[in-house]
């Protein structure tokens, strides 16, 4: 590697946890490893930034993340390009990440080591969202139904069928606002919650009903990515991740192949259901693996 070449530093919590060159004109950032820059981390969108480098001008575009890319307290503008000059620091999520044109000298930098296997301090519980609030329809106001500007104007002094069409306008428009926000029926994230478990089974992801609402709009809201990644490591620690509020660590159990270790710490006032856990890892887990759960407290 060239000591000339373009460098971002990463840092999580103020320690440094990652080098990464910039050996290519496009580097996307997100929590999938697909990324060129791979976070993990729920804060961070599945694509939510990228880096492009154009005749030696590096610039930082946000790709309408939910959380924001930030340079100091300014929030990037979602696809609008920031140039970034060299020593420029940017914020995604909890991750600080510095740019430096050429090698910088850090002798504790891990030389592009993945973020997961660095011992990076364990993700706490999520809070679970609380569950969506529901509206009334809007009743017309009366006396009169304004429908009656809508007729000529012989019929526009009728008090009786003012009061009539109040009956039809009552009836008829919370009908029409349904079907001008007929998308937001067929989102996990604004449906109604009676919705979900039609939308789970379009999307052929399983949700337990007894989970809180919040929880299950999370899962539902991510279902084209986790079947995406269904049966990889990743996919099943995102899993877990939505289900149980706790980031997993996935281990490779020495001298067995074929095996991984599930390790969930679960704080005493987050306790874990060991079954549901068991029946999750064995639904999203790699069909040849097997696995050993280790559920802490």
């Amino acid at each position: 590697m060239s000591a000339e070449s373009p460098q971002l530093i990463v840092r999580f919590q103020g320690q440094l946890v990652q080098r990464t060159p910039l050996a290519r004109d496009v580097l996307s950032i997100g929590r999938t490893p697909d990324n060129g820059l791979s976070l993990p981390h729920p804060l961070i969108a599945r694509r939510h930034a990228e880096l492009r480098l154009d005749e030696g001008r590096l610039t930082l575009t946000d790709m309408g993340s939910r959380t924001g890319t930030f340079i100091g307290e300014t929030r990037l503008l979602p696809n609008q390009p920031q140039v970034l000059p060299d020593g420029a620091v940017f914020r995604i999520g909890p991750f600080e990440i510095t740019y430096y044109e050429s090698d910088p000298v850090e002798d504790d930098v891990p030389s592009e080591a993945a973020v997961t296997g660095l011992g990076l301090p364990a993700t706490p519980p999520r809070q679970i969202a609380e569950p969506r609030p529901t509206y009334p329809a809007h009743r017309p106001v009366g006396p009169l139904s304004r429908y009656l500007a809508d007729l000529p104007a012989i019929y526009q002094d009728s008090d009786f069928l003012g009061r009539y069409l109040m009956i039809i306008e009552a009836v008829w428009e919370p009908l029409e606002q349904r079907q001008s926000f007929m998308m937001m029926y067929f989102d996990p994230r604004t449906c109604p919650a009676s919705m979900l478990p039609w939308l789970s089974g379009w999307l052929d992801m399983p949700v337990d009903r007894l989970w809180p609402e919040g929880r299950q709009r999370a899962i539902l809201s991510e279902a084209m990515d986790l079947m995406r990644w269904r049966g990889t490591r990743f996919g099943l620690s995102r899993m877990i991740e939505l289900s149980t509020g706790i980031t997993p660590e996935i281990l490779d159990e020495p001298g067995m192949a074929w095996v991984m270790r599930v390790r969930v710490t679960a704080p005493p006032a987050h306790p874990i259901d060991r079954q549901s856990l068991e029946l999750l890892i064995q639904r999203h887990k790699p069909a040849h693996v097997g696995y050993i759960l280790d559920v802490l407290p």
